[in-house]
């Protein structure tokens, strides 16, 4: 399954950004790249012995993105590598990057809402980009990843779980979902407040569930309590 770079919110260093990856060998797939990600995967070491890099977007906050342009300099300059971003808008992406100064030779981005990765280490991986709901000013997405006989669904920043996200999960079709999960109740809350998520998701369900991008205030135990679980950050390889 997935390991965790960070788990927190946008406000929320002391867990860092939410980032998750998978590491197989020399290749690695990431997902999202936050301001606090790119010194995570140095201090991790996890850039040490990459040729193949793989970096999914699910959207253009800061907190997925903030250091995605010192990833891809790092990338050309110290790997020798050229990475491949998967986002289905590439136009704005690509803008952004340009403003950052980012050279578009150094990097490729495939904007194709459903992604085959056919990789020697990471063998066939499958990703399919759901529009998600978070906020109307950018656009957002959830990621449902098929790999290695596992099916996952990773949220994203998300203020819901649609009904047949719900019957997947429930009839076998995805093996765990990752929620963004929130302490927060408010209205045009664009993240998932824990209470609703347990209105959403009966007892049965919930410990295929995964919480996530947590705020300062999330309560870890209620969420255990309620039979959720909540992920981890990696400390060490």
């Amino acid at each position: 399954m997935l390991k965790f770079l960070g788990i927190g919110s946008a406000f929320n260093t002391t867990l860092g950004n939410t980032s998750a990856f998978i590491k197989k060998h020399c290749s690695i797939l990431l997902i999202d790249c936050g301001s606090t990600v790119f010194s995570r995967l140095q201090k991790l070491g996890l850039l040490s012995d990459v040729s193949y890099l793989y970096i999914a977007i699910t959207h253009t906050h800061p907190d997925h993105i903030g250091s995605l342009g010192e990833l891809i300099f790092y990338s050309h300059y110290a790997l020798n590598c050229k990475p491949r971003i998967f986002f289905p808008d590439a136009h704005l992406l690509s803008s952004i990057l340009d403003n950052m100064g980012v050279n578009a030779e150094f990097y490729e981005i495939l904007s194709s809402p459903q992604i085959k990765i056919s990789d020697e280490f990471l063998s066939s991986a499958d990703l399919t980009f759901i529009p998600s709901s978070h906020v109307e000013r950018i656009p957002s997405y959830s990621i449902l990843i098929k790999c290695e006989n596992h099916s996952i669904f990773y949220s994203g920043d998300s203020n819901k779980i649609s009904d047949s996200i719900l019957n997947s999960l429930e009839n076998g079709y995805i093996d765990i979902l990752y929620q963004d999960t929130c302490s927060l109740d408010y209205t045009g809350n664009p993240h998932l407040y824990i209470g609703k998520l347990i209105e959403y998701v009966k007892p049965s369900l919930r410990s295929k569930i995964c919480c996530m991008h947590l705020d300062q205030n999330f309560e870890r135990i209620y969420a255990i309590q309620s039979g959720f679980n909540v992920a981890e950050v990696i400390k060490d390889l």
